[in-house]
């Protein structure tokens, strides 16, 4: 069984708070992830800004989302997980 991920990628520059160094990066995010955040009140900014902050980064800027829509096979990816 196939499944479809619609999916939004996000160039971010960060900065390490310990090191002070300032990067490019990018996060994706699942267009169902970014609708839970939206039921409780939350931004795509602000879930990509927590993500770092958990990590130790600070956000300096997000850009405009990528989308695409990916064809997962289930059974070829459960496969690869057990070994098979």
């Amino acid at each position: 069984m196939e499944m479809t991920l619609y999916l939004r990628r996000f160039a971010v520059t960060i900065r390490g708070e310990r090191t002070g160094g300032t990067r490019e990066d990018h996060i994706t995010i699942s267009k169902g992830q970014l609708q839970a955040a939206q039921t409780v009140g939350q931004s795509s900014k602000e879930l990509i800004y927590r993500h770092y902050n958990r990590k130790g980064f600070k956000v300096l800027d997000i850009g405009k989302a990528e989308k695409k829509a990916v064809g997962v096979d289930l059974d070829k990816l459960y496969r690869e997980a057990a070994g098979e």
